[in-house]
């Protein structure tokens, strides 16, 4: 079946013409027709169902080890394609179809079958591996260990989540995820494409846009909502101040100047 937020093609520039977000790849990516989605998707059931395959000789090597119940499995991947997704193809965005990667963990003292949804970057893998393994976590490890998630003594140990694609025009694409609001700003094509949007994941989880035509008042972009602008503003002071606190080399079009030149002094 056709992604539930398909699109025949994103409302408005992205950012990077000439990769596979756009038009500019010849073949199938040139198009955004069912036809093409609907093969495309195919192909990456295909991709998923061969590395599950692969993954399970992993497994059963290990169990004929003797070593299944004493070794932590990780897997995961780097973002996929969007492939008709908001009429998207590749991974230059950050709707949460691209944004997000699979993770599942398994090993000693793990409970099975749970999910969990906090927040993690891929960045806290290495510091939750030494963790677990009672090896020091060295002091030049940016990230945090979510063991206390995997053991159930908490749900989350990041309460915001932080993006940003800047590989195509400057300064490119930021986003910034706390609860259940995520905001997503564009500055792109050298000023000739400033948007915003702001989604509630849990009434919207797809991200559907106007042109998805859905009933639901939440299931749209909520950015220029009069009721919901005390959201946004709260977003986007966090978005500012993640941007400040990583050391991003950008600003935004609608960020203060001045106040950030404080800040870094």
């Amino acid at each position: 079946p056709l992604p539930p937020n398909y699109l025949l093609e994103h409302p408005f520039h992205h950012g990077h013409p000439g990769l596979r977000d756009e038009v500019a790849v010849s073949g199938v990516w040139e198009r955004r027709d069912e036809v093409t989605i609907r093969n495309e998707i195919g192909r990456q059931f295909a991709c998923s169902e061969n590395i599950d395959i692969q993954i399970g000789r992993v497994l059963q090597k290990l169990e004929a080890m003797g070593e299944l119940d004493n070794t932590y499995i990780i897997y995961t991947s780097d973002h996929g394609m969007a492939i008709g997704r908001h009429g998207l193809q590749g991974k230059q965005n950050l709707y949460e179809h691209t944004w997000r990667v699979p993770f599942i963990i398994s090993g000693p003292g793990i409970p099975h079958g749970k999910r969990v949804p906090g927040n993690i970057y891929l960045l806290d893998v290495l510091p939750t591996l030494c963790d677990l393994a009672g090896i020091e976590i060295p002091a030049t490890v940016e990230g945090k260990s979510f063991r206390p998630v995997l053991e159930g003594k908490q749900q989350t140990v990041r309460e915001v989540l932080y993006g940003a694609y800047c590989g195509g025009t400057k300064p490119g694409l930021r986003c910034v995820k706390k609860g259940d609001w995520k905001l997503i700003k564009y500055d792109v094509m050298d000023g000739e494409v400033h948007e915003t949007q702001l989604f509630n994941l849990a009434e919207n989880p797809d991200e559907y846009l106007a042109q998805h035509q859905r009933p639901h008042v939440l299931q749209t972009n909520l950015a220029d909502n009069p009721a919901f602008a005390k959201q946004r503003a709260e977003l986007e002071a966090l978005l500012y101040e993640e941007m400040l606190r990583l050391d991003d080399p950008y600003l935004l079009w609608d960020q203060p100047i001045e106040d950030a030149a404080d800040d870094k002094k």
